[in-house]
């Protein structure tokens, strides 16, 4: 069997509102090993984006264990949280937040460049992933310049920059149309 890259036990996630706690995610169990593609399914306001978002270490863990690439991330503080995103995860949401003032070829280099890659090599690695995306001729363009579509696959490409063991997709196809989001899904980087 393939290496476990995500390992998630009993994970527990509860929010605090005007009428009380709302658990979201109670003793959830998750194995993900390396080349598997899971997919979350359920009704708007089940838990997948917060699942998604604990187990990206973009949100403190309550409770249980979140396992990356065989390390514990419990108790981890900010700075160790942040390289563990740049380094081994990549994250693609519905809302693509690219920088607005930067082109496509800047928004996907910059991860690269935030992890000490030199400006030629994360151009380059941008360039290559803009043309698999089929935008290189759109390289130059700014999000405001991009169909919605094009700023999604920009999006996927600026997760995939730092080859990450894992990728974190909440609704990556949203914003494609069918043909290319069948494509995408079958893509390797």
């Amino acid at each position: 069997m393939n290496e476990v890259v995500l390992k998630i036990e009993n994970l527990r996630r509860t929010y605090l509102t005007k009428a009380g706690p709302l658990e979201v995610l109670r003793d959830v169990d998750l194995s993900v090993h390396r080349g598997e593609i899971v997919g979350l399914i359920g009704p708007s306001g089940s838990g997948k984006s917060s699942l998604l978002h604990s187990a990206g270490l973009l949100e403190d863990i309550q409770g249980g264990t979140i396992i990356i690439d065989g390390k514990p991330l419990a108790g981890l503080d900010d700075n160790a949280r942040t390289k563990i995103r740049l380094h081994y995860l990549g994250f693609v949401y519905q809302f693509h937040n690219l920088l607005p003032e930067f082109t496509a070829r800047e928004n996907i280099a910059l991860p690269l460049l935030v992890a000490g890659q030199s400006r030629t090599e994360a151009l380059l690695r941008a360039d290559e992933l803009l043309t698999q995306m089929g935008l290189i001729e759109r390289a130059d363009h700014t999000p405001a310049q991009l169909s919605g579509g094009e700023q999604q696959r920009v999006a996927i490409a600026r997760a995939l920059a730092n080859r990450p063991k894992l990728l974190l997709a909440d609704e990556p196809t949203g914003n494609l149309d069918p043909k290319t989001s069948r494509k995408r899904r079958g893509s390797q980087y």
